[in-house]
């Protein structure tokens, strides 16, 4: 048994720590992407190595392939690979373990949107619901836009179906 648990957090460390060593040093997400609109939501986060922890958990989840096929416009909140390098790995466990894909699934719909948005549209004191039907706060001023705690560090990446946003944190829908 405890042989089991071992295994599962090496791989868990090796896959939550391999993902985040390819980080980008810049600072801009889809950097060398031309025209962001030719793509869709799914592709340009494929495109881009520190998105690639967020990528990985939407096909651990079974999203990605909804993702790939959805024409419907909607915005991603997206974290970086430096976000998630931040979670505890007790929780990245919880996350990737197959036993709690229902617990992966609803904390990837939390970072989804199901309407196209941009940033200008949102207002200081907004409450917008996430892919599981729960409530965010959206806190906006002229410096700063965060989403259920997540503060926005790249937004309005446009793509041929939806908005991305890169945030810096993890959607929290109880966080007011």
């Amino acid at each position: 048994m405890k042989t089991n648990f071992f295994k599962i957090i090496t791989i868990v460390t090796t896959f939550m720590f391999s993902s985040s060593a390819f980080a980008q040093m810049d600072g801009t997400i889809l950097n060398g992407v031309e025209n962001t609109s030719e793509y869709k939501t799914i592709e340009l986060i494929n495109m881009d190595k520190d998105l690639s922890t967020f990528a990985n958990l939407l096909t651990l989840s079974g999203l990605k392939l909804s993702l790939a096929l959805t024409t419907e416009p909607h915005t991603l909140l997206v974290p970086t690979n430096e976000t998630f390098s931040k979670m505890s790995i007790k929780r990245f466990a919880e996350l990737t373990n197959p036993k709690n894909k229902t617990e992966l699934i609803k904390f990837m719909n939390d970072h989804f949107l199901s309407n196209k948005y941009s940033s200008y549209e949102f207002k200081q004191a907004d409450v917008i619901i996430t892919g599981n039907n729960t409530e965010i706060e959206i806190y906006k001023d002229s410096y700063y836009l965060s989403f259920g705690g997540a503060k926005v560090i790249q937004a309005d990446i446009k793509s041929k179906n939806g908005v991305i946003f890169i945030i810096d944190g993890f959607i929290e829908p109880s966080r007011y």
